[in-house]
């Protein structure tokens, strides 16, 4: 281990709980973007916070789990937005539609956040034996795709959308509204059309191909 003098002026004092595990998020944050999630080493995350790397791993035991953490965070902000999208005022189908409004209004507020989370498999080679999503098996991740699945089904019970596979089709509500927020975040330069329209629109398009021949 470097225990010159320079290295350990850096260091920071032991004990600061919380705030240094938030520390160590930001700074890994920084790193995966930059760097990529597979060079972005432990030592490196250790040294852009200024503690040691066994320090580090008294609060996470791999990269992994530094990932997973920041996945977590993600997904209980995502969370609170589409719960607070339900309380809008109107329509079950406003309501959905201000839903998935919050979603892609989520990504474009949280920008490394949203990529770390759902395009970390898109950024960095796959590695054997690595989770193929950081959100997988996470509480506010599967609540998000309930709530999404809830109420298309309960569309479907009342004729708002066709029958049909409740699951098929909000994957593929998903699939849309993932789609133009990684659209927004990573090429925004080859949009031409107002980014706010575009969202509008898709959100239009994908609520059209649900709804009921009798609701149109």
């Amino acid at each position: 281990m470097d225990t010159s003098p320079v290295v350990a002026a850096r260091r920071k004092p032991r004990g600061q709980g919380p705030a240094r595990r938030d520390e160590i998020l930001a700074a890994a944050k920084r790193l995966f973007l930059s760097d990529g999630f597979e060079h972005a080493t432990i030592r490196k995350i250790a040294a852009a916070v200024g503690v040691s790397s066994a320090t580090l791993y008294v609060y996470f035991a791999d990269k992994d789990a530094i990932l997973r953490a920041i996945a977590e965070s993600t997904f209980e902000s995502l969370l609170r937005m589409l719960e607070e999208a339900q309380s809008t005022e109107g329509s079950p189908l406003t309501r959905f539609r201000a839903g998935l409004a919050a979603y892609v209004a989520f990504g474009r507020a949280h920008p490394d956040e949203y990529r770390l989370t759902f395009l970390a498999k898109m950024m960095t080679p796959s590695a054997p034996g690595r989770p193929c999503l950081p959100g997988k098996d996470i509480p506010a991740a599967d609540r998000s795709f309930q709530m999404l699945e809830q109420d298309v089904r309960a569309l479907m019970q009342v004729a708002v959308f066709a029958p049909g596979d409740s699951v098929l089709a909000a994957e593929a509500v998903w699939s849309c509204m993932h789609g133009v927020t990684a659209l927004l975040l990573d090429q925004a330069e080859n949009i031409e059309s107002d980014h706010q329209a575009l969202t509008d629109a898709v959100i239009g398009i994908c609520l059209r191909g649900l709804v009921a021949t009798q609701a149109r």
